[in-house]
């Protein structure tokens, strides 16, 4: 039997920085959601503009492709610095905003900001860690995006008490610490001289941003309407569908922990073609569930978790392919990523009109199955890739 290799203290203590940095990083993106109503409200604008500027922001990821450049040139921790003083600056600028311009500012200086940490934070894991342990540490390091929703929780206290900018002021002094914690646990590494990694677009990589597509479609297609379906089908308040947020956080811990506790055992292209085919079958019976409340909240566990299984066993198989290229690569991941929530954006809506969620599942599940279809037919990286 082959000996797993040992964690060593440096990426242990990037592990601890990160957890701290990240989850600062997500609850950023994350807290505006529960509470867009709100914040709508204080800056005295409709819902309709406030979903403009989270487009705005996603639209962000489209500059993702520009990051390796970065990395390359001035290392992946100074690269993670500027993104926590960007996390800094846009939760100031949101806590401050009087109007859509300071917000739209703030909102996009965020997104940026998680670019600019995920894909150097990615990388930097996937050039120090052994391809049979990626899975595991890159798992950990996903943890932190149902751990940042929990934000949402003392953010409601401090609404009520305060104003709908407080949890903005929280996430900025997060993100100080998570700063403060990337400084001092992981080492400089900005190379000596500017050495380009340029990415060779191979039938592998190729395929798997093919999969990546159809799988973000699926899941996009539903989240989008996932909102609307709780509330038209279920005659839930926007209090009720606050209290949901514990359901999926605790569903996307189950999938992130998944992961890292065993992906690296089945196999990092198995796990992500289980989540698949199982999601399918998830979305599938959507449609299934009527105006049962329980089935709902199964359905929505199943859901979260088999998709967070998917997107997170996804991030180290990326990194086994690309080799020296892997942020080249991770950064056209984050950009197809994008093109599915704008398309789903676009049709989620209009499919939900004409066939409520039902419709929806279908169509996901078809483009899950598609995905997995894909992916099954490209070559994995081998245990001893780099």
């Amino acid at each position: 039997m082959v000996r797993t290799p040992e964690l060593s203290t440096e990426v242990r203590s990037a592990l601890l920085a990160v957890l701290v940095a990240r989850t600062a990083v997500n609850g950023a993106h994350r807290i505006v959601y529960p509470f867009l109503p709100e914040i709508a409200r204080g800056l005295g604008v409709s819902l309709g503009v406030m979903g403009g500027l989270l487009a705005l922001r996603s639209a962000a990821g489209l500059a993702a492709p520009l990051v390796p450049r970065l990395t390359e040139s001035l290392g992946r921790r100074a690269v993670m610095l500027v993104a926590m003083a960007g996390t800094i600056l846009g939760c100031l600028l949101l806590a401050g905003a009087s109007g859509v311009a300071t917000a739209a500012a703030g909102l996009l200086t965020a997104g940026l900001a998680k670019l600019l940490f995920d894909i150097p934070m990615q990388g930097w894991f996937g050039a120090r860690v052994p391809y049979a342990r990626r899975g595991r540490v890159l798992g950990i390091t996903e943890l932190t995006w149902a751990l940042s929703l929990l934000l949402a929780l003392p953010a409601g206290f401090l609404i009520a008490a305060t104003s709908w900018r407080a949890p903005f002021l929280l996430i900025a002094a997060m993100a100080v610490a998570g700063a403060a914690a990337v400084g001092w646990l992981i080492r400089g590494d900005r190379p000596a001289e500017t050495v380009r990694a340029p990415l060779r677009l191979t039938g592998t990589a190729v395929g798997i941003l093919g999969a990546v597509l159809l799988f973000r479609l699926a899941a996009e297609l539903l989240f989008v309407v996932y909102g609307t379906w709780l509330e038209a089908d279920f005659g839930l308040s926007v209090t009720a569908i606050g209290v949901f947020t514990l359901v999926v956080v605790a569903a996307e811990l189950v999938g992130e922990g998944t992961v890292a506790a065993v992906a690296d055992r089945v196999g990092l292209k198995r796990s992500v073609l289980i989540g698949l085919l199982g999601s399918a079958v998830v979305y599938a019976s959507l449609g299934l569930v009527g105006r049962s409340l329980p089935a709902a909240v199964l359905a929505v566990i199943g859901w979260f978790v088999l998709f967070e299984i998917t997107i997170v066993a996804t991030v180290p198989l990326v990194t086994g392919i690309a080799g020296d290229s892997r942020e080249r690569l991770l950064s056209l991941v984050v950009a197809v990523s994008v093109l599915a929530s704008g398309a789903a954006a676009l049709i989620g809506p209009q499919l939900f009109a004409v066939g409520g969620m039902g419709l929806c599942g279908l169509v996901a599940a078809g483009c899950a199955l598609t995905g997995a279809g894909v992916l099954s037919r490209i070559a994995g990286p081998a245990p001893t890739a780099a």
